[in-house]
């Protein structure tokens, strides 16, 4: 399990330019950072070129790191990004066909889920920002391993299996976790948006 509290250290001393800080940050975040990027690319040699540019612009980068933010989450979503855009450089259709799976896939993205595209029809309108207050009043009203099980899996992109390595609980704890998470989520969502028509 990855200590947060040592992440964070070690990114505010990589920021003061500590090279050996910068050092164990990669030996500590290596491997889930690799695991993310080899899911998305699912090719070993495009995730380890991931990997590589991620750890660039997060030297670059780490001044940029707000200390009050969750330092596993800033570090995943930079290598997600950039993982993301070698697809799209390497093949278009991979990228393609790896945003149409998100549906069936624990890192799905929350606005996909919600498919909040429907809830737009004429007359019917919700715009984006209630909706958005909505689900974080309602991420809010979770229990704390439901919430943060769905934020780094939906919006950082851990499956489950890193999920369970990163919370240091069982594989079927932290699915547990994710299903009634997005379970208690869907149904408060659902009762803010009906009750705001």
């Amino acid at each position: 399990m990855l200590d947060e509290q040592e992440i964070k250290r070690l990114l505010l001393a990589t920021a003061a330019r500590d090279v050996d800080a910068f050092a164990r940050l990669y030996k500590r975040c290596a491997p889930l950072l690799l695991g993310v990027a080899q899911r998305i690319t699912r090719r070993r040699e495009l995730a380890e070129e991931v990997l590589h540019d991620s750890f660039t612009r997060i030297w670059r980068a780490a001044d940029t790191f707000d200390p009050l933010g969750a330092p596993v989450g800033w570090l995943t979503t930079i290598v997600r990004n950039r993982a993301i855009d070698v697809m799209e450089t390497h093949d278009v259709s991979r990228v393609d066909s790896y945003h149409a799976a998100l549906d069936d896939k624990p890192e799905a993205s929350l606005d996909q889920i919600f498919d909040w595209g429907s809830t737009t029809e004429a007359g019917d309108a919700l715009d984006e920002s209630r909706l958005l207050t909505f689900l974080r009043r309602c991420l809010g009203e979770l229990a704390a391993n439901e919430r943060q099980s769905l934020v780094l899996a939906y919006e950082h992109g851990l499956s489950h299996g890193d999920l369970a390595v990163h919370l240091a609980k069982p594989l079927g704890t932290v699915k547990t976790w994710v299903r009634r998470g997005m379970l208690n989520l869907r149904s408060c969502v659902d009762r803010c948006t009906g009750a705001a028509r």
